[in-house]
C-alpha cells in the first residue's frame, strides 16, 4: 500500500502566470527539465499523487481529481494526506523538507510569506478542512488554511511567484535537474556526427541523432537530449539546455538556458527560452527570454525584443494590469494555440493570450494582446471560437493527437472567461 496521499494544489498566485495558466495548472508548466508535478511524483514515489484544479474544464483535460475522488482514496485506507503547493520546486536541495513531510503525522501547515507551501493532514480531519482545500486558488484561502491549522511552521523553499521566474530559473534548474535525474546516465562520448564538448555533462538517449556540422557544447552547463531528438547540420546547441522527446533542432543557435519540451521544431536564434511542447519556431528570427505555450506556431522571421534600448527595467501587462518585473531582460509570453504570421515583431515584454492569430508583418506595440484576437494593433478582430477550434483540430491531427470534447469545453470556457479583456482591445480598434 502507498504510504500517503499527496494532493497538489494551486494558490491564488496562479493569475501571475497568465496567459499560460489560462489553459493549464501552474504545476504543469515546464521549468528546467521537468514540471513541478513531475518533481513531486519523483520525490514521493511511495505515495499516491493527485492534483486538484480550479475549474472542471481544466480538470478534465489534465486528469485532476474531484472531491469525490479524494474521499474515495481516503476511504480505501490511504495512510495520511499531504498537501503540496504546485508552485513549489522540489529538488535534491530540499530533500530534508521532503523527508520531514513524510515523517510527520500531526496536523501541520508550512508557510512562506503567508502562502501555504505544504501541509500534513490526518485523514480524520479532512472533512473539517475540505472546503478550504478545494478553494485554495481563491484569494485569501491560503492564509485562512494557515490560520486554522493547529501547528504552523515557516519554511524557506524555492517557489515560482511570477511568470518571469520561469525564465530566470531556467538555467539553474536545468543544471539541478541534470544532477537529480540524468547525471548517473551521462555519456562522455560524441553524440552522433556532431562536434561535442562534454565537460559540463551530456545526457542523450541512444535514439538521438546529431548530424555532421552540428555542435553540442556543455562547457557552460549540462545538455539533456531525450529520445527521438534530431539535430540538423549547422545547429549550435549550448548548455544548460533541455531538449524534450522527439524535438527537432533544424539549425541556428540555441543558447543560454533553453528548455524545449516534447515535439518542438526550432530554428533561428533562440536564447533563454522555454517552450512547453509541440510548438514551432522553424524559421529564422530571434526569440529571447521568453516563454511559449503548447501548439504555438511562430511564422518565418517572427522576432521579439528582450531588452530596451535604454536598458531600463521592463514592465509587462497581465490581464489588463501593469506588473513591474524589475528585470532588464524579459521577452514575450505566448499562450497555448496562438500563432504569428511572417515577419511579425514583438516589443519588449509582450503578452499574447490563448489562441490568438497575429499577422501583417507589423511591430506589435500593445503590451498585451488578448485571447482569441485576430489581426494586429491596427486591424483588430475577434478570432471566432469555431474557427479557433477548427484550426486546433487540424494542428493536433498533424501530430497524431486528438482534439477531444474536453478540449472543446476548455476552449469555450477560456473564450467566455477572457471576453471582457478582448472587448476592451476591440474597442481600441483604429479606423
Amino acid at each position: 500500500m502507498k504510504k500517503g496521499l499527496i494532493i497538489v494544489f494551486e494558490d491564488e498566485d496562479y493569475n501571475r502566470f497568465y496567459p499560460l495558466t489560462l489553459s493549464r495548472p501552474i504545476f504543469h508548466l515546464l521549468v528546467g527539465a521537468k514540471t513541478n508535478i513531475q518533481r513531486i511524483e519523483h520525490f514521493f514515489r511511495d505515495s499516491t499523487v493527485v492534483s486538484i484544479c480550479r475549474s472542471p474544464q481544466l480538470g478534465s483535460v489534465f486528469g485532476c481529481a474531484s472531491r469525490d475522488d479524494v474521499y474515495q482514496l481516503v476511504d480505501n485506507g490511504i495512510g495520511k494526506i499531504m498537501l503540496i503547493n504546485g508552485s513549489v520546486v522540489l529538488t535534491s536541495e530540499n530533500s530534508g523538507f521532503v523527508e520531514e513531510l513524510k515523517g510527520l503525522d500531526d496536523f501541520t501547515a508550512f508557510e512562506r510569506d503567508n502562502k501555504l507551501i505544504a501541509s500534513v493532514i490526518p485523514t480524520d480531519k479532512l472533512s473539517s478542512i475540505a472546503d478550504v482545500i478545494f478553494h485554495l486558488y481563491e484569494e485569501g484561502q491560503s492564509r485562512r488554511f494557515i490560520e486554522e491549522s493547529p501547528k504552523t511552521r515557516k519554511v524557506e523553499i524555492r517557489k515560482l511567484s511570477y511568470i518571469w521566474d520561469t525564465i530566470l530559473s531556467s538555467s539553474e534548474l536545468i543544471a539541478i535537474d541534470f544532477n537529480d535525474y540524468y547525471k548517473s546516465k551521462a555519456d562522455n562520448s560524441i553524440v552522433g556526427d556532431s562536434y561535442t564538448y562534454t565537460s559540463g555533462g551530456v545526457y542523450f538517449s541512444e535514439s538521438v541523432r546529431a548530424d555532421a556540422c552540428s555542435v553540442i557544447d556543455s562547457r557552460n552547463g549540462p545538455v539533456i537530449m531525450e529520445a527521438g531528438v534530431k539535430i540538423s547540420p549547422f545547429c549550435y546547441l549550448e548548455g544548460p539546455a533541455f531538449i524534450g522527446r522527439n524535438s527537432h533542432l533544424v539549425g541556428g543557435k540555441i543558447t543560454g538556458g533553453c528548455s524545449l519540451g516534447e515535439g518542438c521544431r526550432v530554428g533561428g536564434e533562440v536564447e533563454n527560452t522555454i517552450m512547453i511542447a509541440n510548438s514551432n519556431k522553424y524559421h529564422e528570427g530571434f526569440l529571447g527570454h521568453s516563454y511559449i505555450g503548447e501548439w504555438v506556431n511562430l511564422g518565418a522571421l517572427t522576432t521579439n525584443s528582450d531588452l530596451k534600448n535604454n536598458y531600463s527595467p521592463i514592465n509587462i501587462k497581465q490581464n489588463g494590469k501593469i506588473e513591474k518585473t524589475g528585470e532588464i531582460k524579459v521577452g514575450c509570453f505566448i499562450g497555448d494555440h496562438s500563432k504569428t504570421g511572417i515577419g511579425m515583431t514583438l516589443n519588449t515584454g509582450t503578452i499574447i493570450g490563448f489562441s490568438s492569430n497575429l499577422f501583417g508583418g507589423n511591430l506589435i506595440l500593445e503590451k498585451e494582446i488578448p485571447s482569441f484576437a485576430w489581426g494586429n494593433d491596427s486591424l483588430r478582430r475577434e478570432y471566432s471560437l469555431s474557427k479557433a477550434m477548427e484550426t486546433a483540430d487540424i494542428v493536433l491531427k498533424r501530430r497524431e493527437h486528438q482534439f477531444t470534447n474536453e478540449h472543446r469545453l476548455l476552449f469555450e470556457h477560456i473564450h467566455k472567461e477572457t471576453k471582457e479583456l478582448r472587448d476592451s482591445w476591440l474597442q481600441g480598434k483604429k479606423h
